[in-house]
């Protein structure tokens, strides 16, 4: 088997980049959330000028936002302009480095979706541009999982997964999380849709239980415990959307009286949008593990089969 070799620097460029998208999808669900992003009428400029020299420190809240997020993207732009060209330069797998390409493109397609949002005035761009840029951070994270030095380890020295284990339900899950997802920016941008949306969560909490126990039955450590982040944050993710739909709709019973625009809107919404992006990321790359899992055993067993076929004629011959 031919082992994967570790490269610190691509996998830290990898890894910033995620992280640099973290406070962009922060910014940018406070700026949804505040009902910032028509601040300006023009994209890719600001008010007409430049983005990098548009002077937005001592604007309102909404352009300060607005632009803030615009610049962010861009320092994820220029980040994964950079992890390209290492990867040309490092990787020692093609797959690397396509995955590497992906990121970037999936960066100047979520650029351009965000700005033609703008231009068109258009609320279902709106809903796109929050939807794919979960899919573009959770590729992000993949990139950066398979960079890391566990990946590696493992890929070198697999442990024994059941036959047929998990995977139904690794595709499944992602998938109901992303629909979930799906619902969450339908109410958000069009403001219909609360009740599939809260129904549909606990549809979700439970197969991720139902994956949680099937991973703690495994026995596999790099299995247990990104499942149990996976259902910790599930968990998490419902009680914050309890605490985003109280503070809209208020708690009339125990004297609760909900305030349009209030902060406890702003943060419970927002938190509630990026916990939702950090779960889908988790569903993902447990579903990644597992079918990593699968494949190195496959390969272990084809090896194996290679190494008795090989030694027979020698057996043979001693007889």
């Amino acid at each position: 088997m031919n082992q994967q070799q570790y490269h610190p620097w691509l996998f830290r460029l990898a890894l910033a980049t995620a992280i640099a998208t973290l406070p962009l999808m922060i910014v940018g669900g406070h700026v949804t959330t505040e009902g910032y992003g028509m601040a300006f009428p023009d994209w890719p400029t600001s008010d007409g000028q430049n983005m990098l020299t548009y002077s937005w420190f001592h604007q309102t809240a909404d352009k300060f936002y607005e632009h803030g997020h615009r610049l962010l993207g861009m320092l994820v732009g220029f980040l994964s302009i950079a992890l390209v060209i290492v990867a040309c330069k490092v990787a020692d797998r093609k797959w690397i480095r396509n995955v590497c390409i992906a990121v970037l493109a999936c960066v100047i397609i979520q650029g351009i979706i965000g700005g033609t949002r703008v231009t068109e005035n258009s609320k279902g761009l709106a809903m796109a541009h929050g939807i794919f840029g979960a899919c573009v951070f959770t590729l992000m994270s993949f990139l950066t999982m398979v960079l890391g030095k566990r990946w590696i380890a493992i890929s070198n020295d697999p442990p024994v997964l059941p036959a047929g284990y998990g995977r139904r339900l690794a595709i499944t899950v992602p998938l109901l999380v992303l629909f979930q997802y799906f619902l969450g920016g339908f109410l958000r941008h069009f403001k219909t849709g609360l009740h599939p949306h809260m129904s549909f969560a606990f549809v979700v909490l439970i197969f991720v239980i139902i994956e949680f126990r099937s991973a703690r039955k495994s026995e596999v450590k790099w299995l247990k415990r990104p499942a149990m982040g996976m259902l910790h944050i599930g968990i998490f993710q419902i009680l914050l959307g309890i605490g985003a739909w109280i503070t809209v709709f208020g708690l009339p019973a125990a004297g609760f009286v909900a305030k349009t625009g209030s902060w406890q809107q702003s943060l419970f919404r927002t938190a509630h949008l990026m916990t939702g992006i950090l779960f889908l990321m988790t569903t993902v790359l447990y579903s990644v593990r597992v079918f990593r899992l699968h494949q190195l055993n496959k390969n272990r067993s084809s090896e194996q089969s290679l190494s008795a076929t090989d030694s027979l004629p020698n057996a043979e011959g001693n007889v």
